[in-house]
């Protein structure tokens, strides 16, 4: 996840195409290390260009994206301001091979003078920086300035001149031709032609060198590059040449399992096979805009929602070993009919036993041989008193054995209910989820409400797929959703579908009075592989799906949310299909 050099050199193409000529009539600081530069020009020139020289996302790009402005300005944006406010817009350059970019501005000093500053962005991992300088190359200021405890080699320092970051003596991509470099790479290769691309070229992010690698050597390891393998290089060294110099790419983010963005490029990837998703956009800064916006959102709903893993899997963990314990009493309890039998035996043959003995031999007459066995006895207790304490014993269990049964079942019902909230939490993609999913966890007494009782959190409508037959799916995003779905919105004809004995959302197939029979397979099949999808076997190969009238489906009084009964329902095997779900969702 890097914005490498190719990609910015294309950026800055885009980026002169739609805000050179502009003039700055806004400047803010989001925060420490990011800006938004307000354009306007003529025609469609303008827009809000968006600086970050945050370690974990430093990028440049046009925004769409309503950004809140601190109260008060900090110093950098406040000299921003001063120079640049009015400045027109009048190149943008990138120093060969550098994640660098050069924005130089018209502007007019104090006096009324034209002067030409620069606004430096550098995009450099945990060095990024945003330097102002002026016309002869001194430094004004920086976001962050960098003295010679932090670095010997490249200072930044407001009067200091500004000095490009030592050279490392890759190709560029674009100053060579396509043998050359490919043999350059050859030359490095030592079994890893991942590595080699990093070593020898110049602007290129891990996922590039991935994307090489992956079209070279197809995913087979190999020694030394075959002839094959060296023409494939030469080809797809030349095809990133083309795109780069044409402009003609493809901008494209990569999601993970959970919809998370992780990694994007100015071009196809298909080094990502399954779980992951490849998403596409007409434009570069569309891209990077979507791409740390879904990220900066997705790693804020886990920040948040980290106290919520945290409770729910210890909860889980704790009744879990309950469980086990009492399951260990349960099959203690399954010797209650020895103790029975002893104090039977025992009844029989008082008049054989003495007070005081420790041990009484009696016949077993429930043996068909007849053996004689070995009774422990209580020397304190007559032989009465030893055979009512065998009795107590055993009814002791028996009582035992009930409750233990009810408390197995309470706490199994409590982990499948706790495993429903787990689910649904790692499908959760929004805050507003979150705070439905809080709520319910308050409700049912496992978290403690923050504050006065007031309104419950708005709650976004069921996840809805349109099926190829027509049909309508609805499917809950979280129990309090899914009692909703079940227990009021569908209707008694609708057809409930849910993963067999695993946790996941229901399901709601819509059929309109429709009659059961005359639904096509493929739409059963269809709904029966979404409700698996969401669930928490969306991974597995093959997943058990119950479906059935909605009619038959029962909530118990006092149930849990997203809990119910049924009876008479059918089973479908299926498997999972992330891309068909995708395919099916009504946008």
């Amino acid at each position: 996840m890097a914005l490498d050099a190719l990609t910015l050199h294309l950026l800055c193409g885009e980026l002169r195409q739609k805000v050179l000529g502009g003039r700055i009539t806004k400047i803010h600081q989001l925060s420490k290390e990011e800006l938004v530069l307000t354009l306007s020009g003529q025609g469609e020139i303008g827009g809000k260009l968006f600086l970050s020289a945050r370690a974990d996302a430093p990028r440049i790009h046009l925004t769409g994206e309503q950004y809140p402005n601190p109260a008060t300005p900090p110093m950098f944006c406040m000299l921003l301001r001063k120079h640049l406010s009015g400045g027109r817009l009048v190149d943008i350059r990138q120093p060969e091979g550098e994640r660098i970019a050069f924005l130089d501005f018209d502007c007019r000093n104090e006096i009324g003078d034209a002067v030409r500053l620069s606004l430096v962005i550098e995009i450099m991992g945990r060095h990024s920086n945003i330097v102002l300088l002026a016309e002869d190359g001194t430094i004004l200021d920086a976001v962050k300035r960098v003295d010679m405890s932090m670095s010997s080699v490249r200072q930044i320092l407001p009067t200091g001149k500004y000095a490009l970051p030592p050279a490392q003596n890759k190709l560029w991509l674009l100053s060579h031709s396509k043998e050359e470099l490919a043999e350059a790479v050859a030359a490095r290769f030592d079994g890893d032609l991942h590595r080699a691309c990093m070593k020898t070229l110049a602007g290129i992010s891990p996922v590039v060198a991935g994307e090489i690698e992956h079209y070279v050597t197809k995913g087979e390891p190999c020694g030394e590059l075959s002839p094959a393998q060296l023409d494939r290089l030469r080809f797809f060294l030349g095809q990133i040449q083309e795109t780069v110099r044409s402009g003609d790419c493809a901008p494209t983010v990569v999601l993970d399992a959970q919809k998370a963005p992780k990694d994007f490029s100015f071009m196809e990837l298909h080094q990502f096979g399954y779980p992951f998703e490849t998403r596409h956009y007409p434009a570069l800064g569309e891209m990077l805009d979507a791409f740390y916006t879904g990220k900066d959102a997705y790693h804020r709903v886990k920040q948040r929602s980290a106290d919520l893993f945290h409770l729910l899997m210890g909860r889980i963990e704790r009744i879990e070993r309950r469980v086990a314990a009492q399951r260990e009493e349960l099959s203690a309890c399954a010797k209650r009919e020895e103790l029975r039998v002893c104090g039977d035996l025992l009844q029989s043959a008082l008049y054989q036993i003495q007070k005081g003995d420790r041990v009484a031999a009696v016949p077993n007459y429930y043996s068909e041989a007849g053996e004689t066995v070995e009774i422990p006895l209580d020397a304190r207790l007559t032989p009465a008193q030893n055979a009512q304490a065998y009795y107590k014993k055993y009814r002791k269990l028996c009582t035992a054995e009930e409750k233990l049964k009810a408390l197995i079942q309470q706490g199994e019902e409590e982990i499948r209910y706790l495993e429903s909230v787990f689910d649904s939490l790692t499908r959760a993609t929004g805050e507003d989820e979150l705070a439905v999913i809080r709520q319910e966890l308050c409700d049912q007494g496992y978290l403690r409400r923050a504050g006065k009782r007031g309104n419950r959190p708005k709650m976004r409508g069921p996840l809805e797929f349109v099926l190829d037959d027509g049909y309508t799916l609805l499917v809950g995003r979280n129990n309090t959703q899914n009692d909703q779905l079940t227990t009021k919105l569908a209707e008694r004809s609708d057809i409930w579908f849910h993963t067999k004995d695993i946790a996941g959302s229901h399901a709601i197939l819509l059929t309109g009075g429709e009659d059961f029979d005359a639904i096509p397979v493929r739409a059963f099949t269809q709904a029966a592989t979404i409700a698996a999808t969401h669930s928490k076997a969306g991974d597995a190969a093959q997943v058990a799906v119950d479906y059935t009238l909605v009619k038959n489906i029962k909530k118990p009084a006092g149930a849990k949310p997203g809990m119910v009964v049924f009876e008479q329902n059918y089973s479908a095997y299926v498997t999972p299909d992330p891309d068909l779900c995708r395919r099916l969702q009504k946008k």
